[in-house]
This record gives structure tokens, C-alpha cells and sequence, in this order.
């Protein structure tokens, strides 16, 4: 098969088999002969080094949230995140049914057979009419603050180092990973008397106190992931968008930044112009006309800027989330990457901590644990 050959008789399969590290010594041994001499070679290395840089090796990466970590550790069949908002919606005294509520969860794939993601924490609250926020890096000040506003608390924390050994849960974090793999409401914090009380689902008694610091080493592992639920129109609304300035992208992926942002403005605009809406002057919502609603290259310098920053933001919490965009190019590196994705598209779940696995992964690439073949 001449034609995958890309210098000196190395082909893209044994080029493919180098990175992967199953290359023979020869094989090794010629790439490494041929680098030198090969611009096309170089470059084709240069991409898969930057790529195993942002994404498999962890250099320079940015803090990863874990808005997909399943939070499942209950009593009540991996259902600890339903219970606390039933909780709560006890406590409001807002009437529910049980079984109305769990198949609601399971219909729109907020609670699933390894439990409820973090990022769908709190929607059944959304369904009876409160209000939310779901915010990560919080402190406890931030939770005294909602609670004297009257507000409700939902945090997610690693079960085990809540109520178990906290010394073989930090090193458990070191050598395994934090798993965020539980939910509780904060009912009360005492600064003063450095406690907070809680409502485990997991527990016997109606309310748990702990340690404010023991709450913390627990708290941590999910990146101190807070839920707030309040009486919607009860305050105003103050926005915290996600952190990302520690996420730097990639030259080509900047470099799109105004096709992004142009092509944001169409789809605004294409909404817009499907409700009624059309170019004026000066903004009148009666007549329903505005001023942006030009071309792209009509807006101000100020509006392609907006435009600009929410694109390029968006693919910033991409990658804060855990992922990373990649190029289509018809070689056979990007095949086998394809294969592996939608091979991992198959949903396989480690049955500890709820983390996605690939067909015939032996190990868990989060917690570690060994997965029994089927």
C-alpha cells in the first residue's frame, strides 16, 4: 500500500503503531532516522506532541470541573440527588408524588442507573417553580450567605471522606482521584462553633453535624459544587460565569474566533428575524425592530466583541469540562481516533464511580477499579 506511505517507507499504520508505543525496533529506529530529514514527518509529530500535551499528558492543562461526575452513593438505589431535593421540597412544603418525580428524572435522563451527573443537580426543583444557581469553586462563606438569604443548599461531596477515614480518603485522593460521588443539603453553619449540620440520605438520623474542616476535605473533591434553589423574583440576579482564564487555546483554534463569532451573530439573528423581529434605527420592542439586525460587519466594534468573547468562551468551558476540539484530517491517526470515540460512545460506566469506560478497558481511568469482564 504505497499510497499511505508518508517518507522513507514509513507508513501511517507503523507511524500510528510509534505513538501508540507497539512499534518494532526497526520501526523505531527508521522514524527516528528519517525525523530529521522530514518536514512533513515533523510536522505530523508536532501535532500529535501538542495534543497529547493539552489533552492526554496534562501539561498545561486548565482545572478540570467535574460537571459530569455522577453523584449515585445513596441508600435508595444511587438516588442521593432526588432525595435532597425532595428534602427540600418538603421543607418548602411544596406536594409532590414519589413515583411522578423519579420517572420525570428518568425520562429526561437527569437520574440514571449510576445516579444524577452534577450539572443536573437541582432540575426537579427548576420543574416546581424555584429558582437556581450552580456554581463550583464556593467557600463556606458563600454558603452562611445563601442560607441567611433564606435559600437552599444542595453540595456535592465524596461520601467517604464525609463519614469515613479521613487519612485513607486523602490518600485515596493522591493515588486515585477526588470523587465528587454524593449529595447533601446544608441545613445550618456555625462558624463560631466550627460545625455545619447537614441532611445525608445516606444517613440514619434526620440531621448529621460535622466539622467544618471534615466537611471541607469532603466538599473539595467536587471542586466545592454548590446548587442554590430560592423563590424565583425573591433577589436579584447577580451572574458568575465559570472561570476560565486558565484555559489557553490552541493558535488554531483562536484563529476562528471571528468565523465563530459571525456565524453566532446569523444564528441570533435567524431567531430573532423568525419571531417578528426586523432592522431599525433605534430599538422599539412594540414594532419590534432594532438596530442589530444587520450583517455581522454592520455591528459595532463593541457587539462583534460580545459576539466574539461569548464564542471563544464557550469553547473555553469545553475544554474546562475535560474535552478538546480536534481537526479532521483523512490519515489514519484521526481514523483510529474516531474508532476509539465512538467506541466509547457505547455507555459503560465504572461501577464505583460512575465514570464512562471503553469496550474492554480492564482498569477505571478515574478511581482505578478493576472491571470485571462481562
Amino acid at each position: 500500500m504505497k499510497d499511505d506511505i508518508i517518507v522513507n517507507g514509513i507508513t501511517e499504520e507503523m507511524l500510528a503503531a510509534y505513538l501508540d508505543g507497539n512499534a518494532t525496533k526497526e520501526e523505531c529506529f527508521a522514524i527516528l532516522e528519517a525525523l530529521p530529514h522530514s518536514p512533513e514527518l515533523q510536522e505530523i509529530l508536532s501535532i500529535i506532541l501538542a495534543v497529547d500535551r493539552d489533552m492526554a499528558l496534562g501539561f498545561n492543562r486548565p482545572e478540570i470541573l467535574p460537571a459530569e461526575a455522577i453523584a449515585a452513593s445513596s441508600t435508595t438505589g444511587n438516588r442521593c440527588c432526588l432525595e435532597c431535593e425532595k428534602f427540600i421540597l418538603r421543607k418548602r412544603e411544596i406536594e409532590f408524588d414519589n413515583d411522578e418525580i423519579a420517572a420525570v428524572a428518568e425520562e429526561n435522563r437527569w437520574q440514571g442507573d449510576n445516579g444524577t451527573a452534577l450539572h443536573n443537580i437541582g432540575r426537579q426543583l427548576e420543574r416546581y417553580g424555584l429558582s437556581i444557581t450552580r456554581r463550583f469553586k464556593c467557600t463556606i462563606a458563600d454558603i452562611v450567605a445563601a442560607l441567611a438569604a433564606g435559600d437552599d443548599v444542595i453540595v456535592a461531596v465524596d461520601g467517604g471522606e464525609l463519614i469515613g477515614d479521613i487519612d485513607i480518603e486523602r490518600k485515596e485522593d493522591i493515588f486515585i482521584g477526588e470523587i465528587p460521588d454524593h449529595t447533601v443539603v446544608v441545613v445550618s453553619c456555625d462558624i463560631d462553633k466550627d460545625t455545619i449540620t447537614i441532611f445525608d440520605p445516606n444517613s440514619t438520623h434526620q440531621l448529621d453535624r460535622y466539622s467544618i474542616e471534615q466537611f471541607l476535605d469532603a466538599w473539595d473533591d467536587s471542586k466545592n459544587y454548590m446548587v442554590t434553589s430560592f423563590r424565583r423574583g425573591a433577589k436579584e440576579y447577580t451572574p458568575k460565569p465559570i472561570d476560565t482564564k486558565d484555559v489557553k487555546l490552541r493558535a488554531e483554534i483562536s484563529a476562528l474566533s471571528e468565523a465563530i463569532a459571525e456565524n453566532a451573530h446569523e444564528i441570533w439573528a435567524s431567531i430573532k428575524r423568525a419571531e417578528g423581529w426586523r432592522y431599525g434605527p433605534k430599538r422599539n420592542d412594540d414594532e419590534r425592530v432594532m438596530p442589530s439586525m444587520v450583517p455581522y460587519a454592520e455591528l459595532t466594534e463593541q457587539e462583534k466583541q460580545a459576539n466574539r468573547d461569548i464564542a471563544m468562551q464557550t469553547i473555553k468551558l469545553i475544554h474546562k469540562l475535560g474535552y478538546d476540539i480536534i481537526k479532521y484530517q483523512k490519515t489514519q491517526l484521526y481514523a483510529e481516533l474516531k474508532q476509539r470515540i465512538n467506541i466509547a460512545n457505547i455507555e459503560t460506566h465504572c461501577p464505583r464511580c460512575g465514570a464512562a469506560l471503553y469496550v474492554g478497558q480492564r482498569y477505571c481511568d478515574r478511581c482505578g477499579e478493576k472491571i470485571a469482564k462481562e
